[in-house]
């Protein structure tokens, strides 16, 4: 039996498929629902910023999603086979990735999709905050169930900041990655991703993907202490930006490398090297308290940082890099 939402959803589908004005009485008569259930249907999609007009001896015509957040406008034409498959919203919470964790240990499903319009207590990695504030940007985690060893973990997030400089690519930026799971443009900060695993010695359980995207955050919007780092799509373009399209592109790129992960892992390195553009550079590397200096020498079949110092090759599995130019300037 459908749910009510799924009933709304197949209204919303039919006025968008018409690209015209459709009586109420033919929505009913399709639907299976009186006049005033239409109305009422109706009346609650404007309600939730749905942009349909209603004429007398008419009917209703669709003209556009709303500009927050919203479930329909993300699935609307979502081209997918795992990812996004199921969504869920809230208006606030602590961590998307806190809340997909719980999910997760309740048996969600991989691919199950989780976003806020703001976090209270959003998640950067090594213990960091992220900056959220509300119906600016985009705050999303997922469920994933990889067939993979523990150690090779990291490759997720090597893999979710290609399928990102992808997303950004097409709106035209320049996008670089930055390791192990920065996205920036012009040397700012526009993206970050942190993935959490629950795992056993030689089993990944699961593991969730975070991924927050700076959207139509102005510069002023952003802490101080911020404002000479980080960036938004706003700030880089002076446009602001659908995040319900936002979203679904995300998801559409990042299923497409998380299959070539699981088919040619190799070849997700090269890429993401392609746009990292590291290797040869001296760095400098903080790693659970040690300082690392040296020249990248690339990365690892597990995501890993190569780093040749005075003392040889340096494995490094996580840290904090600044690239100082390359070897001999």
């Amino acid at each position: 039996m459908q749910s009510k939402d799924d009933r709304i959803e197949e209204l919303l589908t039919l006025l968008k498929k018409e690209e015209k004005y459709v009586s109420g009485a033919r929505l009913g008569e399709i639907l299976g629902i009186s006049r005033a259930g239409v109305w009422k249907w109706i009346k609650e999609l404007k309600a939730r910023g749905y942009r349909i007009e209603s004429k007398p001896k008419k009917g209703y015509l669709f003209l556009d999603f709303p500009e927050n957040l919203d479930l329909y406008g993300i699935k609307e034409g979502l081209k997918t086979k795992v990812l996004g498959k199921r969504l869920h919203l809230l208006q606030e919470v602590d961590s998307t990735n806190t809340w997909a964790i719980k999910e997760a240990l309740k048996g969600a499903e991989e691919g199950e999709v989780f976003l806020a319009e703001a976090q209270t207590q959003g998640k950067g990695r090594m213990g960091r905050k992220w900056f959220s504030p509300k119906g600016k940007n985009i705050y999303l985690s997922l469920v994933l169930k990889p067939q993979m060893p523990p150690q090779r973990v990291p490759l997720l997030n090597l893999g979710a900041s290609l399928a990102l400089a992808y997303v950004l690519e097409k709106l035209g930026l320049e996008p670089e990655l930055k390791w192990p799971n920065d996205v920036l443009l012009r040397g700012k900060k526009v993206c970050g991703i942190l993935s959490e695993a629950y795992a056993e010695a030689d089993k990944v359980n699961f593991v969730v993907l975070g991924i927050g995207l700076n959207v139509n955050a102005k510069k002023e919007d952003f802490p101080e202490e911020l404002r000479d780092s980080a960036t938004s799509l706003l700030i880089e373009t002076g446009k602001e930006f659908s995040r319900n399209h936002l979203v679904k592109e995300i998801l559409q790129e990042l299923e497409g490398v998380y299959f070539l992960l699981k088919e040619n892992p190799g070849e997700v390195l090269s890429k993401w090297c392609s746009y990292a553009k590291v290797e040869g550079k001296m760095v400098e590397v903080e790693s659970f308290g040690e300082l690392i200096e040296g020249v990248a020498e690339g990365i690892d079949e597990e995501g890993a940082l190569l780093v040749k110092t005075e003392r040889g090759i340096k494995r490094v599995v996580a840290g904090d890099v600044k690239v100082k130019g390359w070897k001999g300037s």
